[in-house]
């Protein structure tokens, strides 16, 4: 029970937040309301409308005609309702014996009317009842439409602002596959279901409560005994919609996993057909695929059971209805006439359509539940990366980067990071090397708070990189990773992207000169404007890594880090980024992840990784003297060198 109760809690919080969003546009959910209430009332009106056909038009009668033309009938009809509403306000209380004196007078004046007068009066009002009625339908839609768009734009905005906000260390535990079923198919659901069909739910509760006062109008007693099948329909519907959210939320998880496993497939089509891995790709996505449509057909046929549940409630409310008020219009004594019964019959079957709907939204509601759970979950994610209260403001780098006694734990139980002791003064050129996995590239993370450490300190100019503005720090810092990452967009847009502020063609075009990267971007014929095709398929490595390079150099930062970015190249291309990095290296700090040793053995300072902790510092020279693991690992590659050089 208290399970329960913690989960209605848990999903009233997370729907008070949806509606928090929604109502920010409440002049549209108002529009929308004023539109639906006005269509129920028409709708109600048009029913009341089948009275007077059957009851005076086709019904043989002795009395004199009095009224002729449709005008002289609508005059006397508003006389008697203006009358009424003066001095009997009591219209909105649902008592039949009240107003049985109104519809007297209004049936006198139908009766004491030529029945083609008549007709002709209630084919018009039909006509603009009609006309008002779906005016005010489609300003409804167009309301919610208004209200509903909006609001799922800001949804997605927030969840991909939370999405940006995350660590690395989120983007390694989480699936993009997950996030783009959350972004879209999640929110998509939510906004389908308590949004949209929100308002049509409450837009059927306003005709079904326009049709119930009509129908208890015309017969309170058959009106109480057409609702005996209610509660087994309630029953019944209830055990429904529990059972489809169980399964909602396993197909939303398997809907996730299905779209991971495509995302991580297409983006990894190299290694695929590399190692003939499609016929593999394709058994595990049909595997995923199945588990996924047996979970949507169960969730299928207990939806389907809606529709047979609801027509046997009809066909119930139906006979007992017939039967009830046969047997009342058969006795002599009966003032139920046929036209009342009819428009009864109206009322109470114009309702199950809305009470169909209702159902099937109940079942809908109950799969959109897991999908505001998954949503909810991104709104409550807090970063990891927190900026202080009061920042430190600095633009520029004046005397060295310090770490101190620095540890960082991955998960639970897994150092990466121990004790490191380091520093970088302004100037210096630093390289890092050891084995694959040994914390490089982690280490070189921390400087600009990818990850924040777990204990120690790093500090930039004798000031903790926690207390630095958040936008300030990773200023000072440009990085070229070891992956060319580049956007599908222009070589300016990939090259502006390095800046916060907006660049001039010019400063762009030095960016790219001093990277060696303008040779070749000059060779297109839209030169800057040249649109790349996705991830800068159309480039080679070395380009995209001396775009990369021109990318890190457009806001001009004091320290540049170098993330093995020559370490996926040929010979030549490498040669050639040796050669930008080298250039855009002059008068800077610069820290470099190494591969090759060939290329850092000038460093002003060599740090050596092993098993996350500093085995070694120093200049070649002196590592090579004193360091076992350096010469290891010098021995290692060289030797391989003159190997390859022999052969």
């Amino acid at each position: 029970m208290k399970n329960n109760d913690s989960e209605r809690s848990k999903h009233l919080f997370n729907l008070r937040r949806i509606y928090s969003i929604m109502l920010k546009y409440w002049i549209y959910a108002a529009g929308g309301i004023v539109t639906m209430l006005f269509y129920a009332l028409m709708n109600s009106i048009s029913i009341t409308l089948v009275v007077p056909v059957l009851d005076v038009v086709f019904k043989p009668r002795g009395n004199a005609v009095e009224i002729h033309t449709v005008g002289l009938m609508y005059r006397e009809l508003a006389g008697e309702l203006s009358a009424f509403f003066s001095h009997e306000f009591s219209v909105f209380r649902l008592d039949a014996i009240r107003h049985s004196h109104l519809l007297e007078n209004l049936k006198s004046v139908i009766v004491q009317t030529d029945p083609f007068v008549v007709l002709k009066a209630v084919s018009i009002l039909i006509v603009m009842i009609f006309l008002i009625k779906n005016v005010f339908f489609y300003l409804n839609k167009y309301m919610f439409t208004n209200l509903r768009g909006r609001t799922v734009r800001d949804i997605r905005t927030l969840m991909f602002r939370k999405y940006l906000s995350q660590s690395l260390a989120f983007f390694s535990k989480n699936r993009v596959g997950d996030s783009q079923v959350r972004m879209d198919n999640d929110v998509t659901i939510v906004s389908a279901e308590f949004i949209s069909n929100l308002f049509i739910v409450l837009r059927d509760i306003a005709v079904m409560i326009s049709c119930l006062i009509v129908a208890w109008l015309m017969n309170p007693r058959l009106f109480l005994i057409s609702f005996l099948v209610t509660p087994v329909f309630i029953i019944s519907i209830g055990y429904i919609g529990r059972k489809i959210k169980v399964y909602a939320k396993r197909i939303q998880a398997q809907y996730s996993s299905m779209f991971s496993h495509v995302e991580e497939a297409l983006n990894s089509m190299r290694i695929v057909k590399a190692f003939s891995k499609e016929d593999f790709e394709l058994d595990t996505y049909r595997n995923i695929n199945n588990r996924y449509r047996k979970l949507w057909q169960k969730v299928e046929m207990y939806s389907a059971l809606n529709l047979p549940i609801s027509e046997i409630s009809t066909a119930l409310i139906g006979v007992v209805l017939l039967l009830v008020a046969g047997s009342e219009m058969l006795r002599p004594d009966s003032n139920f006439s046929l036209g009342q019964f009819t428009a009864f019959l109206i009322a109470i079957f114009a309702t199950l359509h809305p009470l169909k709907t209702l159902t099937k939204a109940y079942a809908d509601i109950k799969k959109a539940l897991v999908s505001l759970d998954r949503i909810s979950y991104i709104f409550n994610l807090e970063p990891e990366i927190i900026e202080a209260v009061n920042p430190i403001a600095k633009q520029s780098f004046e005397r060295s980067i310090v770490l101190d006694k620095v540890n960082f734990q991955y998960g639970e139980n897994r150092w990466i990071l121990k004790d490191i002791n380091l520093c970088i003064n302004k100037g210096e050129r630093v390289a890092i090397i050891g084995g694959s996995g040994v914390g490089k590239t982690t280490l070189v993370n921390l400087l600009n708070r990818m990850y924040d450490i777990t204990s120690g300190s790093i500090r930039v100019d004798d000031i903790d990189i926690r207390q630095i503005r958040l936008l300030d720090l990773r200023a000072l810092f440009g990085v070229v990773p070891q992956e060319s990452q580049l956007f599908s967009n222009t070589f300016a847009y990939n090259i502006q992207y390095g800046s916060q502020d907006v660049l001039t063609p010019e400063e762009i075009s030095k960016a790219a000169e001093i990277a060696y990267a303008s040779d070749f971007i000059e060779q297109y014929p839209d030169k800057y404007d040249h649109q790349l095709q996705i991830k800068g398929a159309d480039l080679s490595g070395g380009q995209k890594q001396r775009l990369c390079i021109a990318r890190a150099l457009a806001a001009n930062p004091p320290i540049l880090i170098f993330d093995e970015a020559t370490s996926a190249l040929d010979t030549d291309s490498e040669r050639k980024v040796q050669e930008a990095i080298n250039r855009a290296t002059a008068n800077r700090t610069v820290i470099v992840i190494a591969h090759r040793l060939s290329t850092i053995l000038n460093s002003d300072k060599i740090v050596v990784l092993e098993n996350g902790v500093i085995v070694g510092i120093g200049k070649h020279e002196e590592l090579l003297a004193d360091c076992p693991r350096y010469q290891q690992l010098y021995k290692l590659q060289f030797e391989i060198q003159k190997q390859g050089n022999a052969g």
